[in-house]
């Protein structure tokens, strides 16, 4: 289940973001949409300042803002979208890339480096969508135990590659730390490196991604 975003005006800033649960949600190379609650909160706003019947406000609804606030309130770089666990990008591009089992466990590993590292900051978007992830991966891993190799979806190791970079970007930026007990014990130095091992392993995916353009 997805979510939608609402987020009220107040004078020329906005307020504190609102989650709803929402059918779908679009982002990547589309443009986030959703069909439900933003667009009523549109419908309704509408309706109550022009003074009419809500089913006669939505033929001043433009299907683009709506998708704009959505994308606007869920931007990772928007104050409190973090909090928006469930958005997700639906995936347009149904083409797969094969590769070999054992090459699978560097974007696990990888993903489940980022969970450690956003359940340890109050991440929980980032949390919820790595680990969508992994369990995806796993799925395909599993899918057929008799092959040598596994299928993913090129929208999969986008997604987990943007992920991957996001983490490694906030641990240098914000310093994000795993060891929440604030004692020195060269956790720093180890937490440090990280990025530049993450960020291997999200050009890696994006080199077995780039296959499914050949």
């Amino acid at each position: 289940m997805s979510q939608s975003v609402r987020r009220e005006p107040s004078g020329e800033g906005s307020t504190a973001t609102e989650t709803t649960s929402s059918p779908r949600v679009r982002s990547s190379a589309s443009v986030w949409v959703a069909r439900t609650n933003v667009l009523a909160h549109n419908v309704t706003m509408v309706a109550d300042r022009l003074g009419i019947q809500p089913r006669s406000a939505l033929r001043y609804i433009e299907p683009s803002a709506v998708a704009d606030q959505i994308a606007k309130a869920s931007a990772v770089d928007t104050d409190g979208a973090h909090t928006v666990y469930g958005v997700r990008p639906v995936r347009v591009d149904d083409r797969m890339v094969f590769m070999s089992r054992w090459v699978c466990s560097r974007p696990l590993m990888a993903l489940a480096q980022a969970v450690k590292y956003a359940s340890s900051n109050g991440d929980s978007r980032t949390v919820q969508h790595a680990t969508d992830l992994i369990f995806e991966i796993v799925l395909a891993i599993g899918t057929d135990s008799a092959s040598d190799s596994a299928g993913l979806p090129l929208g999969l190791l986008d997604e987990a590659a943007g992920i991957i970079e996001q983490v490694a970007g906030r641990i240098e930026t914000e310093g994000w730390r795993v060891c929440p007990c604030g004692e020195e014990h060269g956790q720093t130095e180890t937490d440090d490196r990280v990025p530049e091992v993450l960020r291997g392993d999200a050009e890696l995916i994006r080199k077995i991604r780039a296959k499914g353009d050949a």
